[in-house]
């Protein structure tokens, strides 16, 4: 996918022409094709001991929510929605957690399925939960 500031060409498709997940080094402004959003400082998992994640189901939930209302927008119906996060490995990990969350149960993919879409795009590896 080339963007107009080519910042996605790394970027995981999910619905095509339409939904990608994307790490970035900085914050990118939309665009009148493109809708960037994050949750890396909304949707915080709060560890227990030296644990990262996963999110727990209510946040999920609210991802879920979020990013349905974004795809039934009006105003972003002609826009590619990217959810992107940072290079923090455990916000880039939980962020992934979400989007394929959201693959397996709105999109109907397999995890198999929504995982290999993760991989997809020419990032680092994921960190292990």
């Amino acid at each position: 996918m080339a963007a107009e500031s080519g910042e996605l060409i790394g970027a995981c498709e999910f619905m095509k022409d339409r939904l990608y997940f994307a790490t970035l080094r900085n914050r990118p402004k939309s665009t009148v094709n493109t809708h960037y959003f994050s949750i890396d400082e909304e949707l915080v998992y709060e560890n227990f001991y030296a644990d990262f994640g996963p999110l727990n189901l209510a946040m999920v939930y609210r991802y879920c929510c979020k990013l349905n209302k974004k795809l039934k927008s009006y105003s972003l119906s002609r826009k590619k929605i990217v959810h992107y996060t940072c290079f923090d490995q455990r916000k880039r990990a939980n962020a992934a957690f979400l989007i394929g969350a959201y693959a397996v149960i709105y999109l109907k993919k397999t995890p198999e399925e929504a995982y290999r879409a993760l991989l997809s795009g020419s990032n680092p590896p994921y960190l292990p939960f």
